[in-house]
């Protein structure tokens, strides 16, 4: 069967689903046919492209109610549900042939904007602001820079910080942001600021070497494998891997059945991030075990490494490890068993909310675990059995390990959180017991970096935030798109400002375009935002090319759905709407959609201190009240906004994401599916409709 576009076509066909029919998107490659069991399909030309065909039967009993789950986790975050955008999402999740998933995610794009469960604004280009004497700056989308490997010209001025006798110079690192990270517990935090911090005090097992996105590299994991089907991977943990804890000064060895551990915990947990472990990863049949009993897994020649040049099986654990140029002391292996095979599953353990905790210091210190540790490592029998965890770990924002975590985190990276102030600054303070101290000793000829504290000041003006940086007080404005120090339409008022007395200047570099996106998030289980006309008109009355100019000074590029434009899935060729504001045709979908817009109040939400989002609320809120709708905006704090958006009481809200991992299902899954279960998903490719038709029949 080809997969190659034999025509040009325009406009492309779009059936939207109907009862008793099949949802049709013609893809660029491909028609994409959707639709429960029994279906019928509407009649349509193919043009001889492949037809692929995703049917479905929802599991009632298993589908729980939009309400009762939670935004982001279970749900995506406008509690929107379409069965047929489901089955797609689910179908690409684990679909193996690239060409197919590709056509199934651009089938998905086009559902995203043709329901347009959430406003999609834009996509940001990257903009970073620093001052001269700062060097080795990168962006990585997923985690952030580490701060041990940015360096500063010697002669970078001193300058007191106001905290203590702290200063500004050129062995610490200053960065000017506002807000406060959700959670000092990785297993909780599900945003930018934390997982930046997670990135710089732990390890995960896999992680990328600065701003490379393509190839992952050992971290706590210093070999990898796995079986033929790709359904179980095995890791080799590190050896003499210490965790600092800083508030009892002491350390702990990391084994395998930390690692294991760590992941168990999220999942048992269920807090914010935990699907991205859940919903791959079946935690209480993973298992740990020591290196002889891995080597006689190699032996049957059944596992297989994926890895530099190297693609094909392996025997033995010293050829593994020959393969990963890796001699050093080991501490064990992790076998991870997911259930289904899942291309992005290594990506995901990049993800500093998967930083490894050493299970021994929650033992030590939450009180309710006391003097347990030993009889909990026998219980699981020292790793082989993780669901006897249970027993010692709950559940929830109230759990003890959560609730000490939230205070004191510890961890094996390059830095340890040294003091904090809530709202006012964090301080890090290097690590002397990191495992990869010689990197240090390459760059900086001794056994520590340049940057011997790193310290976020914190502050919710963006005027103070400002003079803060041209004071010399801060290094840079943080880049990170929830937490751009220096709003992007005043960097042309600090670029080239001079540091007094030097030629150093403040810079302003554009990177690049950047898969973070900014978008709207409507609460479709309120009234009147369940009317899918009443959300396409609050999307014609979105001023988009004054956002982009106001409020980003054009650094941003127009969205249309819900993959970034460098992903696959996003084509904007195929969608049913480019929406740009047009004022006219939202008041006619308006009086369409039959409501009375005068009795209902919009109440538009963002974070405090986000003078970016504080603009475009209060540009939405002057449009938005054209069409007849009472529209108030409300400031929360960053980690009251998240907790109260978790469940469905808000109208609306404005948010961005940054990608967890980056794989198109990362967005389709937090943003767009729905959380329904199926008794039937099955997908196939066919040449002609009454093939096709016969599928859906049966």
């Amino acid at each position: 069967m080809s997969w190659t576009t034999r025509y040009v076509y325009s406009p492309p066909l779009f059936i939207p689903p109907k009862n008793g029919y099949a949802a049709v998107i013609e893809t660029s490659k491909a028609f994409v046919v959707v639709g429960p069991v029994g279906s019928k399909i509407p009649n349509f030309d193919n043009k001889g492209k492949p037809i692929i065909v995703v049917k479905f039967k929802v599991n009632k009993t298993a589908t729980k109610p939009p309400q009762d789950l939670i935004a982001f986790d279970t749900i995506d975050a406008s509690f929107f549900r379409s069965y047929y955008a489901d089955a797609l999402i689910l179908a690409g999740r684990y679909e193996v042939n690239p060409v197919i998933r590709s056509q199934i995610y651009q089938a998905v794009y086009a559902l995203s904007n043709y329901y347009e469960p959430i406003i999609w604004l834009g996509e940001y280009e990257v903009v970073f602001t620093y001052w001269s004497w700062v060097h080795g700056k990168y962006y990585q989308p997923t985690s952030g820079e580490r701060f041990d490997l940015i360096t500063e010209d010697p002669n970078a001025p001193k300058v007191p910080l106001g905290i203590g006798s702290y200063e500004n110079n050129a062995t610490t690192y200053v960065d000017i942001q506002f807000g406060w990270p959700q959670s000092f517990d990785p297993a909780k935090d599900y945003e930018t600021f934390g997982w930046l911090i997670f990135h710089n005090i732990g390890d995960t097992l896999v992680t990328y070497w600065k701003n490379n996105t393509k190839t992952l590299i050992p971290d706590l994991a210093v070999a990898w494998a796995h079986n033929k089907n790709g359904t179980i991977w095995y890791f080799v943990i590190r050896g003499n891997v210490k965790a600092y804890d800083p508030w009892h000064n002491k350390v702990y060895t990391i084994n395998a059945t930390d690692v294991l551990f760590t992941l168990w915990r999220i999942a048992r947990l269920g807090l914010d991030p935990s699907w991205m472990i859940t919903t791959f990863i079946n935690v209480n049949a993973s298992t740990v075990m020591t290196e002889s009993e891995f080597n006689k897994v190699l032996s049957t020649g059944s596992v297989y490494v994926d890895y530099g040049n190297y693609h094909g099986k392996v025997t033995s654990l010293s050829q593994l490890l020959k393969i990963f140029n890796y001699s050093g002391p080991t501490a064990g292996v992790v076998e991870l068993k997911l259930y289904k095979p899942y291309g992005a599953i290594l990506d995901i353990l990049a993800d500093p909310f998967t930083m490894v905790i050493p299970m021994k210091y929650l033992f030590d210190n939450v009180p309710q675990l006391k003097g347990k540790y030993a009889q909990a490592l026998k219980d699981s029998d020292y790793g082989r059995n993780p669901a006897a965890w249970a027993k010692y770990i709950g559940t929830g924002e109230q759990e003890p390990t959560h609730q000490y975590l939230n205070k004191y985190p510890i961890g094996t990276g390059p830095y340890y959180v040294e003091k904090y102030k809530l709202n006012s600054y964090i301080i890090l303070h290097y690590n002397p017991y990191y495992w990869n101290s010689t990197l240090w000793v390459k760059m900086f000829g001794k056994p520590e970096p340049q940057h011997r504290l790193m310290i976020f000041l914190l502050n919710n003006d963006a005027v103070t935030r400002i003079e803060i940086l041209e004071k010399g007080q801060a290094d840079y404005g943080t880049s990170q798109p929830d937490y751009r120090a220096i709003p992007l339409d005043r960097v042309k008022e600090v670029e080239g400002y001079r540091y007094p007395g030097t030629n150093f200047k403040i810079i302003v570099k554009y990177v690049g375009l950047d898969p973070t996106i900014n978008y709207v998030v409507i609460n479709t289980l309120k009234k009147p935002f369940d009317n899918l006309l009443v959300r396409q008109a609050l999307a014609y009355a979105t001023p988009y090319k004054q956002i982009y100019q106001m409020v980003y000074a054009g650094y941003m590029a127009p969205l249309y759905g819900v993959f970034p434009a460098t992903f696959i899935g996003h084509n904007d060729k195929i969608i049913p709407f480019k929406y740009k504001f047009n004022l006219t045709k939202a008041m006619e979908l308006i009086k369409k959609s039959g409501i009375d817009p005068s009795k209902y109040t919009i109440e538009i939400w963002y974070n405090t201190g986000n003078s970016e989002r504080m603009k475009i609320a209060t540009l939405l809120q002057s449009t938005w009240k054209k069409l007849g709708f009472v529209v108030t905006i409300k400031a929360l704090s960053w980690p009251t906004l998240l907790e109260e958006t978790e469940k469905p009481t808000f109208s609306v809200w404005i948010v961005e994401w940054a990608p967890d991992y980056l794989d198109p299902d990362d967005y389709a899954g937090p943003l767009f599916y729905g959380g329904t279960k199926f008794s039937v998903l099955q997908l196939n490719v066919f040449t002609s409709l009454s093939a096709a038709q016969q599928f859906l029949s049966s």
